[in-house]
């Protein structure tokens, strides 16, 4: 039996937008099934026009139960509702999703007439839903229990045998058929035939074909009709799609409008414009997320033309908003074993016009004053490796070592694989050190060379409060020193963190870090004091003063070491939109050979936090206690107050 089809315009994808907020995520994905499943239901309301009306109990004038009309007008007829004939699952949960009585359950009706128009109208919507999934024979029985306090609803679903999709069939304009080479096959879209005739499967197989049609030149391209047949003695369904691909396109010149500080000339080398290319739906994406991940405009909005021109091309232009390039900030933070620290930074991100980065810092504590210039200038050479420079300043006086230096790194980075970023460069540091451990060694001065070699993977739903994803950072610093004496040193590090969402809501977040390191070629006392690994304090391990785990001396002073172990895991709970707690347990320790021998005990501290949700990310309060402190070493707790989460 054929069923005229419900008309759904399927325009193309030719514009898109890009805010500064724009970011695909858990929520984004869960609005476009939503989008899907309600058109979805649309098909199927068509599909099933025109099919007898089930039995429903009592008749629609008939009063049930009560005649109480004064009370039923003052609080509303209370109701109970329960589905019968459907077991626990996804099925089940699409009714109760489209079910108005559960909806409004605590919004009764006045009257038991209300009530039972209520309660006939959730018929029709289920068979809609049930149509949706491909279930064309259902009925469901309707009983209201008027006796009953509250009144009970029984609805009793037959969801009836499941069809099947027995054909799917598209045809060409013939005016700009799309050549067969470049034609979705019904596998492409996923459709296999035999499969259920779900609706949300069928809408999406449409929006499939159009999107493939646009990635292979046909930017027009459209659903112009479709058609579905029942076929209720085979339990089919039948799909015929009339399809106006328009004609083939290439990609014409490029235009971008609205840029003020930052040079075209960078936007086309950012663009790498493939002009006279075939047209290709991706390439505008791309386009706009390689745009918008420069962080300089607010809006980037690329938009073809109207119609494909006489040469086949088709042109395109990108309107831009630029964002402030220039910003200032300061962070402050509070910890018991270092005190108040003040952080102040002026950044510029368009230095000169074609997104270089400077950043001015300086930062001052009890323990150490420091400033510090970062510079990064993109697609340095080529189109995705940027320049990095950073020099590097100061004074500090910890517990381990008095030192004053300049530090400079220069640096090329280029991503790899996927969502891995790598650099390699050179560094040069000079310092005057005066350990503070009594090795009879005395101030000493070193000027030291190294090829810094890094690997860093991000995951990461978001830098400062992340829900999902990993990060690994791997390092491998050659270095060579003279001076007070002549070093040969090599410094590993590999480190990770992964994080993960145990509800959907992602108010239960489990978060877990390692990290490992050793230096190979020189003994712990002949290295500089600056360049051992140290362990504890609020970055490391918590709960212990700020470089106290490992090896100390007879004055119980950090010696450092050439081995580091670090573990950390936290259940990070949002409380409110506001307020979050986080218990967490930290351990680790340093050793003095270049493989854990075991000689040092793991030290282990355990805490509770305090999360306090802003617009920008988290202000965080941890307080941690040693677990397993050393005597006369280990006060009995720390804590620390600064921004953004712990790791």
């Amino acid at each position: 039996m054929g069923v005229p089809p419900e008309h759904l315009g399927q325009e193309p994808v030719l514009k898109q937008s890009v805010g500064k907020d724009a970011r695909p995520g858990r929520r984004q994905n869960r609005a476009r099934a939503l989008a899907l499943i309600a058109l979805g239901l649309a098909v199927a309301s068509t599909v099933g026009a025109g099919q007898a009306s089930e039995s429903v109990g009592p008749n629609r004038g008939e009063a049930s139960g009560g005649s109480d009309g004064a009370s039923d007008a003052e609080a509303g007829v209370a109701y109970e509702v329960r589905l019968g004939g459907i077991g626990e699952g996804d099925l089940l949960d699409l009714l109760r999703a489209s079910s108005q009585l559960l909806a409004l359950a605590d919004k009764p009706p006045a009257t038991t007439i209300g009530l039972r128009r209520r309660a006939e109208d959730d018929i029709g919507r289920m068979q809609t839903a049930l149509r949706s999934e491909g279930y064309y024979d259902s009925k469901i029985d309707l009983d209201i229990d008027g006796e009953a306090k509250p009144v009970l609803i029984r609805l009793q679903i037959d969801a009836g045998p499941r069809y099947d999709v027995a054909a799917y069939e598209i045809s060409y304009a013939d005016a700009a058929a799309p050549a067969e080479a470049i034609r979705p096959t019904l596998e492409e879209i996923g459709v296999s035939l035999g499969m259920p005739a779900r609706a949300p499967t069928v809408v999406a197989s449409e929006q499939r074909l159009i999107e493939l049609l646009q990635e292979r030149g046909h930017p027009f391209a459209r659903v112009a009709d479709r058609k579905t047949f029942i076929d209720r003695e085979r339990r089919a369904m039948t799909v015929q799609l009339a399809v106006d691909a328009g004609r083939a396109a290439t990609f014409g010149p490029l235009v971008f409008t609205g840029q003020e500080e930052v040079g075209e000339d960078y936007l086309r080398r950012l663009a790498d414009w493939p002009e006279g290319v075939t047209y290709d739906r991706r390439v505008l994406r791309d386009l706009q997320r390689r745009l918008s991940s420069t962080g300089l405009f607010s809006t980037v909005n690329a938009e073809t033309g109207a119609e494909v021109a006489e040469d086949g091309s088709l042109p395109v232009t990108v309107s831009l908003v630029e964002r402030e390039h220039r910003s200032i900030g300061a962070t402050v933070a509070f910890s018991t074993d270092i005190g108040p620290s003040l952080e102040l930074f002026w950044e510029h991100r368009n230095l000169l016009g074609q997104n270089e980065q400077l950043r001015v810092g300086a930062t001052g504590s009890l323990i150490e004053q420091i400033g510090q210039i970062d510079f990064r200038k993109p697609t340095f050479l080529r189109n995705d490796q940027d320049l990095l420079a950073n020099l590097r300043g100061g004074f500090e006086d910890t517990d381990a070592y008095e030192r004053q230096s300049v530090d400079s790194v220069i640096a090329l980075e280029r991503p790899f694989l996927d969502n891995w970023r790598g650099s390699a460069g050179v560094s040069f540091g000079y310092e005057i050190i005066d350990e503070k451990a009594d090795n009879g060694v005395g101030e000493r001065t070193f000027q030291l060379f190294g090829l810094p070699l890094t690997a860093t993977r991000d995951t990461t739903d978001d830098p400062l409060d992340p829900h999902s994803g990993t990060r690994l950072q791997l390092a491998l610093t050659p270095t060579t020193g003279v001076g007070s004496e002549n070093l040969l040193f090599l410094t590993a590090s590999a480190g990770g963190s992964a994080y993960y969402a145990i509800d959907e809501d992602e108010r239960f977040v489990l978060a877990g870090r390692a990290r490992v390191g050793s230096i190979l070629g020189e003994k712990t006392e002949v290295l500089p004091a600056s360049r051992r690994f140290y362990a504890g304090g609020g970055g490391s391990i918590r709960g212990y003063e700020y470089q106290l785990v490992g090896p100390l001396d007879d004055d119980e002073d950090p010696f450092g070491g050439t081995s580091l172990v670090e573990l950390g895991g936290e259940l990070r709970v949002r409380v409110t939109e506001e307020i979050g707690v986080v218990p967490f347990i930290d351990g680790g320790t340093v050793y003095d050979d270049p493989i854990p021998t075991g000689d040092e005990t793991l030290r282990w501290a355990a805490g509770l936090g305090l999360r306090y949700f802003t617009g920008f990310g988290p202000i965080r309060l941890d307080v941690a206690f040693p677990l397993n402190p050393r005597d006369g070493v280990d006060e009995t707790f720390q804590f620390y107050i600064s921004f953004g989460q712990a790791f």
